[in-house]
């Protein structure tokens, strides 16, 4: 039963998303400006003499960094964003006073931003690949694995934003986070080898950065699971312990509101 509630939910997100045509098409247009903007930053680095990025040319690092991005906003906006505008459309209520699981009244409406996230990222490195990215000495078995791990520890954040939307209303410091650290710091668009040592330990405490180092080694060097057990082990201690907490905050929130009678506030 409830995962029909939960195929509603993402039926009704495609239909509301497809109804702002223009917004739509752009969002899928972002993806060819990507790939455009990384296949000159290749060349411009091609004629400077760069040549490899851990183990593959600069155009597949950077291809796989942004695809990966996409789920790094996904991971902290999609969800709070989802929410907001349920609340401002005042159907957070009904869903909530039904016995729908609060898990799914709150992340169910984000669903259809992650099967989209997930189309937008292959769509991206399909187009890589056709202009020049290289991917094959891919291992995507491995490539898959790595990505539902990191979607679950990446929901960690969307969840935590969840619990700060229902109980502040306004503003959102996990997203704040996520595009003013992670995409520094975790080797989105460039190696973490070129910070200094002193703010390598930044990343070493992001689990995006795990997360993408992991992802480039199956897709760039082939790595199996045996070689990425190590990455994807820390990945999953962050999830032991993150997401356990952003549930918890989670319903806390919804308590919060519940007793001060503000759950049709925003």
């Amino acid at each position: 039963m409830n995962f029909f509630k939960l195929f509603v939910l993402i039926r009704h997100n495609f239909r509301l998303a497809f109804s702002y045509k223009l917004n739509f098409i752009t969002r899928y247009l972002s993806v060819v400006v990507s790939v455009l903007l990384f296949y000159f930053l290749d060349v411009l680095l091609q004629r400077a003499g760069a040549t490899e990025v851990e183990g593959g040319t600069y155009f597949t690092f950077l291809i796989i960094g942004g695809a990966f991005s996409r789920y790094l906003e996904l991971a902290s906006h999609a969800f709070s964003a989802n929410l907001r505008e349920e609340m401002l459309r005042g159907t957070i209520e009904p869903l909530l006073a039904t016995a729908t699981p609060v898990t799914v009244v709150l992340l169910g409406p984000a669903s259809w931003a992650l099967l989209e996230g997930t189309i937008l990222a292959g769509l991206q490195l399909g187009m890589g690949a056709l202009v020049g990215a290289d991917f094959s000495q891919a291992n995507w078995g491995a490539a898959l694995a790595v990505l539902l791990v990191s979607l679950i520890s990446l929901m960690s954040y969307g969840v935590f934003s969840v619990a700060f939307v229902i109980v502040f209303k306004r503003g959102d410091p996990i997203n704040w986070f996520i595009n003013s650290v992670a995409y520094v710091f975790s080797g989105v668009f460039f190696p973490i080898e070129l910070l200094p040592p002193w703010l390598r330990i930044i990343s070493y405490l992001l689990p995006f950065t795990y997360a993408l180092r992991a992802l480039r080694g199956a897709l760039m060097r082939g790595e199996g699971l045996t070689q990425l057990w190590p990455d994807l082990l820390i990945l999953l201690g962050f999830t032991a312990v993150l997401l356990p907490l952003s549930l918890l905050a989670m319903r806390y929130a919804i308590r919060y509101l519940k007793e001060r009678g503000e759950l049709a506030h925003y």
